[in-house]
């Protein structure tokens, strides 16, 4: 290839992050990046050097872009022959072209001065800077041609075992491959002559994520979203659409029979109004355990074993979880005033205790949550359930609704308790009671 005057640029070496062949197979691009390549290149011993080029001239591939998105890589396959041992050479520059014409390329997209490519190696390059903070975005189309091309700055001997720029073997594609020598740009595969192939010079291209309507699991719809910010479980991606020509999905459930039984991939709608069951929300299954019993501790400290979703509905003081036992759960009991017992029919009251801490003898517990303000523990007159200072016709009838009761549990019935023989209201009390009547 013939020599040519050489632009005069400073000599800013760009540093490559060189890539072995092995170590590119066995790492995965990132999701929405993409190498666009001509050559099949995956084997440095499939590969055939390209010489000899002199200062000045360039050798170059033709991609097309496969997405809308942005050139944020270049990347130069650089081989040596057998033995090797040629140290890392400072070209000149590489380019990116507008690829609508061919051979001859267009305006210029990207230049990226004094590449450093190391010997059998892909040399990936991101910035355009040597201290790499300017990252290398060329905004391209969908179907959009360019050339990434590099313009030499030292010379290559192949024949003598330098490194160069390598081709494929498999065919050289019409279009795809170009040269720069003699003052003119060059269709590189007719001057091929024994196994022809592609020139391996690529671009890693940052793909736009396609957008459209995203349904989410409660149907609720979104325009203008990006496929990979719709993939929470149960989104629903319609590319290029608008919400407003989509049907988002009937959101579905698990749906539950209250006792652990649990069916899945079913709509509020039928598993309430068709079934008559308990419905788990929309995108949840049997396997998230919304279906499953556990203990559920009541605000009196008792305990039954309910699915979460209806302990809830109930004002608990605790769901234990699903799976749970009432024989493994330790619920908080509620507490009251005690009336506790001090002799001579006479009783204090202590506040915050359990119905288990008021169970001396003579001891009355009020009731969970009652207090000692007003003090419930002052004695009465015997029989006087109003309070109105006599006995009478309405304080009978309230004695006969206490009949049978303990008053440790029905503390209110304490007035009709009149023998204190026991904490129940019996015969014993009505016999003691009768003589008190002072009113109608």
């Amino acid at each position: 290839m013939l020599n040519r005057p050489v632009r005069v640029r400073s000599c800013v070496p760009q540093i490559a992050l060189a890539i072995p062949v092995i170590m590119l197979l066995a790492a995965p691009l990132m999701a929405i990046e993409q190498v666009v390549r001509n050559d099949s290149v995956e084997n440095f011993s499939t590969t055939v050097p390209i010489g000899d080029f002199v200062p000045g001239e360039q050798g170059g591939a033709r991609l097309t872009s496969p997405c809308n998105g942005s050139i944020v890589a270049v990347q130069v396959l650089w081989v040596e022959p057998p033995p090797g041992g040629n140290p890392q050479s400072l070209q000149d520059a590489i380019f990116v072209y507008d690829g609508a014409t061919f051979p001859t390329p267009g305006s210029e997209l990207l230049f990226l001065e004094g590449p450093l490519l190391t010997p059998n190696a892909i040399n990936e390059f991101r910035f355009t800077d040597e201290a790499g903070t300017i990252p290398i975005d060329v905004p391209v189309t969908a179907g959009q041609q360019f050339y990434v091309t590099l313009l030499f700055g030292e010379p290559t001997d192949v024949a003598g075992g330098s490194a160069s720029i390598v081709r494929d073997t498999d065919g050289c594609q019409a279009g795809k491959n170009v040269l720069f020598f003699g003052g003119l740009w060059r269709d590189f595969c007719p001057i091929q002559i024994l196994l022809p192939g592609d020139t391996a010079l690529r671009a890693v291209i940052d793909c736009e994520e396609p957008a459209g309507a995203c349904c989410d699991v409660n149907a609720s719809c979104d325009d203008d979203v990006e496929e990979g910010d719709c993939e929470d479980p149960g989104d629903t991606f319609f590319v290029n659409e608008d919400c407003g020509d989509v049907t988002c999905p009937v959101p579905t459930g698990a749906c539950c029979d209250g006792s652990g039984g649990c069916l899945e991939n079913q709509s509020q709608d039928f598993c309430e109004n068709t079934l008559g069951r308990i419905y788990g929300g929309n995108g949840s299954t049997c396997a998230d355990d919304v279906c499953n019993t556990g203990a559920c501790c009541m605000q009196d400290g008792t305990c039954s074993e309910l699915i979460g979703l209806v302990c809830n509905t109930m004002n608990p003081t605790n769901f234990e979880g699903p799976g749970t036992t009432c024989a493994q759960a330790s619920c908080v009991q509620p507490t009251g005033a005690c009336c506790v017992d001090i002799g001579g029919g006479n009783s204090v009251c202590v506040p915050g205790q359990t119905q288990a801490n008021c169970s001396g003898s003579g001891d009355v517990w009020q009731g969970p949550f009652t207090a000692c303000t007003p003090d419930p523990c002052v004695a009465g007159d015997p029989g006087d359930m109003d309070d109105d200072g006599d006995v009478d016709l309405a304080d009978l009838h309230l004695i006969m609704q206490c009949f049978g009761s303990d008053v440790t549990s029905a503390p209110e019935c304490e007035q009709a308790n009149a023998d204190a023989g026991n904490n129940v209201v019996d015969i014993d009390d009505w016999t003691a009671l009768v003589p008190l009547i002072t009113g109608p």
